[in-house]
This record gives C-alpha cells, structure tokens and sequence, in this order.
C-alpha cells in the first residue's frame, strides 16, 4: 500500500484540479516560449551550417570585363587559390501573371561542373538548356512559375522572347526572391546571347586554398588576382568579399535569434513566479493539515518533499505537453525562418541535447521555485498553522483611508483593500503582467520607429521613379527626353559607380556603390549627421552613409580615401556623414565623379510624377521608357519608389512583427499570472465569502468583488507598464540596429499604443478573473463558513 504522505500528495491533485492545471500551464507556457526558440536555433544552425558549406560558398566576386579560360588558368595558378570560375549576372524583366517584374539572369559556361555555389536541382531539368529558364526556388511563389510553364523575358531593349520555364533549382547563398521581390531565374550564355545581352562571363568566383583565412586576408588575395586581371588589359570593376563562412542574412537571424531567445527566457522566469504563487495557495489551503501532521511527528523535511516532490511531478506533466508544442512550433518557426535564408530544413532533425535541456528545466524550474514557499510552510510552527484562519488584518492604514473615502461603495472598498492584503504576491503579479505590457509597448514602439526611418528614407527621394540606362549617356540628352513625356513634373540625371576602397596598405574593402546627382539636387535631401551634403562644383568631396563607416572604420570626416572606379584610382575627402539606407553608400556631385573618373556620361533619369496613383505611375514609367528606347537609349531597369519602399518595409516590419510576438506570449503568462493571484485570493476567502453569503451578499455583488480585484491589479501593471516600456524600447531598439540598422529610438509610448494596452491589460484582468470568479460565486454558504 502506498505511504500515507503520497496518497494524500495524490488526493490534494485531485481536489484541487484547476489551481494544480494552472500550475502545469504556467510551466508549459514558459518552456513552449524558450523551447521553440531553441528548437529553432538549433535547426538553423545544423541547416545553415552543413547546407551553406557543402555549396562552397565563393570566397570573393570579382567583377571585370571579361572572363575567358586563360585568365581562369592564371587565377588557379595562384597559390592561395583553390578554385575559380566565371559567371556573368544581368538584371531584366520578367513578364508575369501580374505584371512585368525584375529578373535577375544567371549565366555560366557549364553549371553542372560548377564547383563554387553548387546550385541545388528539386524539379524539373538541371541544368537549364538552350532557350530554357529554370527559375530559382525562392522566387516560384513571387513569380507564379511552374514547370512546363513560359515566361516573356527581356533584357534592356532586347526583343521580348518567350522561355520554357524547364526546372527549379535553388542557390542558398542568394537572398530570397520573394524578399527582395526579384525573379532568380538560370539560363545559358546562348539564351543571354538570344535576349539581346553580352554571352562573354565577367564575374570571377574564387575559393581560397585556405578556409581559416580572415576577411582582410581573402581581400589580399583578391588584390593579388585584381593585379593579374589588370595586367591581361582588363579593369575590375568591383570586389565583394563577404564575410567568410556567412550567408548573407545569417548575422541578422542570428541577432533575431538572440533577442527572442532572451525573451523566452524572461517568459521562463516570469512562469516561474507564476509557479510561486501557485505553490504558495496550494499551502495556504493546506495550513492546518501541516499543522496537524507536524502534531503527528512528521518532519519538515518530510513535508517539504511531500510538496518538492508534487512539483517534480507537474514539471514532468507540463515537460510532457509543452516539449512536443515546442518542437511543432520550433519547426514551423525554422522552416519560416530558412526560408528568409533561402534555406530547406526537411531533412534536418533537432539535437537529442536540445530535448533535454527542455525536459531538465521542465523538471528543476517548479522544484527551483516552489522551494521557498515550501520550506517556509514546512518550517511552521504547529500552533500557528492550527490557529490560521486566512488571511488576517483589514489593509491597515490605506483600508482606514478607503472606508473614510466619499462615494466609494462598501464592495468596491473591500475589492480595493483585497488587493493590498498580501503585498509580496501583488509585487510578483504586477512584476509579470507589467513586463509583458513593456514588451508589447517596446513592439508598438519599435513599429513605430520602423516606419518613422522608412519615412525618412524615402521622405528624402523627392521622385517617384528611376529609368536605368544600359550605357551612359550625355545627361542633357536624357534629360530633355525625359521632360518631353507627360506626367512628368520634374526629372533630374544621375550617374553612378561602384567603388573599392583601399587603406594605407593597400589592402582593397568591399564594394560598395556611389549615388551622383547634380550638384545643388533637388530631387535628394539626405538627413547629414557629421559634416556637410555635396555642393555643386566639388571636385573630390564624397559623403558617406553611417552604415559604410561602421563596414569600413578607415572612413570618417575629414579623412582622405583611395578608391578604384572602373578601374581608375581617385583620391577622395570625406566631406560628411548622412544616415540613410541599410547598406553602405556613398554620395558625389555627378560632376565630381566624371572629374575623378573621366567617365562625362549619366545613366539614371529620376522622375518626379505630377500623376497619381500605382496604376498612373506606372503607365508614366512604361512610356518615359519608351521615349528613351525611341531616341536609341537602351534601358536596363525601371523602378517604382512605392515597389523600393515595399521590398524595404517587408524586410523590416518582418522583424519588428517577430518581436511583437514575444510581447503577446509574455502578456499570455501576465494573464496566468494574475488567474492564479485571483484564484488564490478567493480560496483565502474562503470562510469571509461565506460570511458575505450569510448576511445576504447576492451572487453579482461576489462576482464584482473578485473582478474590481482583479481590475485594480490590471490597472496598476498599466499604470507600471508606462515607464518600463521607456528601457525596453530601448533595448529593443538596440537589439533591432543590429539585426537591421539603426532606427531612432522612441522611447515614450504614444497616445494610441497606451490605449491599446489599457484595453489588452483590461481583457486579459476579465478573462483571467471569471473563472476565480464563479468559483467565488458558486461557493454554498455552508462549505465555505465550515471551509478550513
């Protein structure tokens, strides 16, 4: 027969069904929030690792004239070179179900040899044939394509030619498709040929022979390739050596990852003071029955781990229910997430040690947390346990207050006063429920910084569109056509580069690009934090973004920098430093960088429309383009703002919407939180509702009692939650500079972000408290004035 202590272990659980559930799913709330996010990190890493490597990402891009098998033997010859191969990239359109939309072609002599960026075949043929497109994975959705399908491509001013859509395929070291909301498509360098486009490869993909080598060393050797490139009489016009081993995304999921792993965390701990409260009126209900069992000679250790026990055993419940919704939510939230990382996790499985971690803190957290109460009710003495008869006192000072107050009803007073009675567990309840209110204030905040930077990203383009030549031009030809077209308000001509920066050493940076309106633009108004915007008649003054300077520390204000543009060496005076973009760029005077390159033409005619909406900014894109064609101009793209400003949104908000999420799931455990302070609260009522019964106390004045109660609480975490969200929003913003670029913080919650929560925080304080509620309701007067 099972030991007396057990069995009545086993009778309290089933008489105290709903605060023992509540117990249980306060633990799985917190491992679900924490679990998921581990089960996720785990499975991005294996994934991201294993898959991104086995491609054999390039070390470094050199872009040049041409590439041909000569000049690919002489790489290889390079003792630090493992492998290099060559590819050509053009941009294009694509004619899809709705609409034309941006196509980026891939070309290569032979893709089934290809060492470098292995390309994954998953439908279809592999590799593309001739007049064939197979389209990239990430883009199926975005573009609408199927196999056996055709799609109208054209390139600049080519002759628009319908493709067989052959195959899908995917290259994971490309950023999404649907993200960047760009068709990836492969062909052959004889379909390029068909388009209209230059077959010859003029991109260069190298592997270094040594894979510990540090990005300012694989920069190095791409210097030493450049030399060899120049001397066979060709220029390089750009390097782009990221960071090795990286996926281009991995640092953004990887701080994503980070913050909402933090935020599990705190869900955990903020369960744990749910798992407190409970234990603690489970042992209030209990008093006297350890009263009497200590009058009977059991121990307090023998107590003790009657209860340590009792909470072992709901660990291990809530392990078994939260671990499984854990690994069905971690799961869906990686195959999300590596699909922004153009990544496939079906076949990766998530590591034995990640499970049990879970089932480890599954099991030691309500152990952990029950610990205090329990002790402190094992180590009672017996004749305050047998004496007690709930909760004592009437709210000292501030109930003598209350009772003084004009126009206050007796029930809404002894409501207000029920809320103080027991101080520490009020303090752990507003603890919870404020915190989530933070994070969901932080969230809205975030948001509202988010759109507050996009704003003035794109508050500072004073156009609509951009018409990109193939080759420059003469700017005042452009320009003259430009304004011919109707609709058109205003238009200005742009050039533009891409530049590599070079330090003292000579050792070459990542490319970045520079933007080169006229001098005194009016069409560009980019916020300047140090230094000075770009004048008409500079001759060398470049203006930098935030963004470059913290990729290149060698670049600030007042320093002079070498760049090769094109193949020509300049010499550079940072003259300022602009906050705008993501990316790192930089800006000159048009005519600055035809002085420092020789290069007098212009390739970009920016447009301001006098027309509006997407339907009429689009039909004035397609006719600027048309003109443009009509005077023997080539055109290679066209972009609507509205579109640039999406792709950037979708980005941004995506991450900003992750971050709400953690708020909600925190508000979750708040909610719990304050169920249990109220269940509680009524079962240490016992006796005093039965009382109120007795002397004629209705069912709606019970039920009113408990929810002002609850109310009063709710509103207090409001009123907590206010200020806390400032260092939240703080930190949030912070952690999203990171993940992202930096935004500016808004650190007071607005008007209709506090009014927001004041409803959240009062749904959550109604639905927490009706079911303590109609417990307090339904009570018989007899049970509870012979409760104990």
């Amino acid at each position: 027969m099972p030991d007396p202590r057990w069995r009545k272990v086993l009778r309290d659980v089933w008489l105290h069904k709903s605060r023992t559930s509540l117990v249980v799913v306060a633990i799985s709330v917190g491992i679900v929030g924490a679990g998921s996010v581990l089960n996720t990190w785990s499975l991005l890493r294996a994934v991201t690792r294993a898959e991104f490597d086995s491609s054999n990402p390039a070390s470094a891009v050199i872009r040049t004239d041409s590439i041909d098998e000569s000049l690919l033997a002489q790489v290889r010859s390079i003792e630090s070179v493992a492998l290099a191969e060559a590819r050509r990239t053009i941009a294009g359109s694509v004619l899809t179900s709705s609409g034309w939309k941006t196509a980026v072609l891939m070309s290569t002599g032979d893709f089934r040899s290809s060492r470098i960026g292995t390309i994954k075949h998953e439908s279809g043929d592999w590799p593309p044939s001739a007049n064939s497109i197979v389209i990239e994975s990430s883009s199926v959705d975005f573009s609408g394509a199927t196999v056996g399908g055709r799609f109208t491509v054209q390139v600049g001013d080519g002759e628009p030619r319908e493709l067989r859509v052959t195959g899908i395929a995917r290259d994971v070291g490309l950023a999404p498709g649907w993200m960047e909301h760009v068709v990836y498509a492969f062909v052959t360098p004889g379909t390029l040929a068909a388009l209209g486009a230059p077959p010859t490869l003029n991109s260069m993909r190298i592997v270094v022979a040594d894979r510990n080598l540090s990005r300012d060393q694989i920069r190095r050797v791409a210097a030493e390739i450049s030399a060899v490139i120049e001397s066979s009489g060709r220029r390089v016009h750009d390097i782009d050596v990221p960071v090795p081993g990286r996926h281009i995304h991995a640092a953004q999921m990887d701080s994503l990852l980070f913050t909402q792993g933090a935020f599990g965390a705190l869900a955990l701990l903020l369960s744990a003071f749910l798992v407190v409260n409970l234990v603690t009126a489970m042992l209030a209900g209990q008093l006297r029955e350890i009263g009497i069992m200590k009058t009977l000679g059991a121990r307090p250790g023998q107590i003790a781990g009657m209860y340590l026990v009792l909470a072992l055993g709901l660990g291990l419940v809530a392990s078994v229910i939260a671990i499984p919704a854990a690994l069905v939510i971690g799961r869906l939230y990686a195959q999300f997430s590596a699909e922004l990382l153009n990544f496939d996790i079906s076949g990766a499985s998530i590591p034995a040690w990640v499970l049990m971690t879970q089932l480890a803190v599954g099991l030691i957290l309500p152990v952990l947390a029950s610990a205090i109460p329990v002790v402190r009710g094992s180590r009672i003495p017996v004749s305050e346990a047998l004496r007690d008869f709930g909760i004592a006192g009437n709210g000292g000072s501030a109930g003598a207050l209350l009772r003084r107050a004009p126009g206050i009803s007796r029930p809404v007073i002894l409501s207000l006063r029920n809320a103080f009675r027991k101080r520490q567990r009020m303090i752990l309840t507003l603890t919870t429920l404020a915190t989530g209110g933070a994070v969901y204030l932080g969230a809205i905040n975030l948001r509202a910084s988010v759109v507050a930077s996009v704003d003035t990203l794109f508050g500072t383009q004073r156009f609509d569109m951009a018409v990109r030549l193939a080759s420059p031009h003469d700017a005042d030809s452009i320009l003259q056509i430009a304004r011919t077209v109707g609709g058109v308000g205003n238009a200005e001509v742009w050039a533009g580069a891409q530049a590599v920066p070079e330090d003292a050493s000579g050792v070459m940076g990542s490319t970045f690009g520079i933007t080169a309106p006229p001098g005194g633009t009016t069409m560009l108004s980019v916020p300047v934090v140090r230094g000075r915007w770009i004048r008409a008649g500079d001759t060398n003054a470049l203006v930098v973004n935030k963004r470059l300077v913290e990729d290149q520390p060698g670049i600030d204000v007042g320093r002079t920098v070498m760049l090769t543009i094109a193949g020509r060496q300049s010499s550079w005076e940072i003259v300022g430093v602009v906050d705008a973009g993501p990316a790192p760029a930089a800006y000159a005077a048009r005519e600055a960088l035809a002085h420092q390159t020789g290069a007098l033409g212009a390739t970009t005619a920016i447009v301001e429309s006098v027309l509006d909406g997407p339907a009429s900014q689009l039909d004035l894109v397609q006719r600027v383009r048309t003109a443009m064609t009509d005077a023997g101009l080539e055109v290679q793209s066209t972009q609507l703002m509205v579109e640039q400003r999406r792709v950037v949104e979708d980005h941004l908000l995506m991450v900003a919407g992750f971050l709400g999420i953690m708020g909600q799931l925190m508000i979750v455990v708040g909610g719990l939180g304050l169920a249990s302070t109220m269940s509680l609260s009524v079962l240490e009522r016992t006796r005093e509702i039965g009382v109120m019964r007795a002397i004629g106390a209705r069912h709606r004045t019970i039920f009113s009692i408990v929810q002002v109660e609850g109310l009063v609480v709710a509103l207090l975490s409001w009123l907590i939650a206010i200020p806390l969200s400032i260092p939240m929003s703080f930190i949030l913003g912070k952690a999203f500079g990171r993940i992202m670029f930096t935004v500016p913080v808004t650190y007071l919650p607005n008007p209709t972000g506090a009014m927001s929560w004041l409803a959240v925080v009062v749904g959550v304080s109604i639905a927490a408290c009706a079911w303590p509620a109609w417990r307090a309701m339904r009570v018989p007067t007899a049970a509870a004035l012979a409760y104990e």
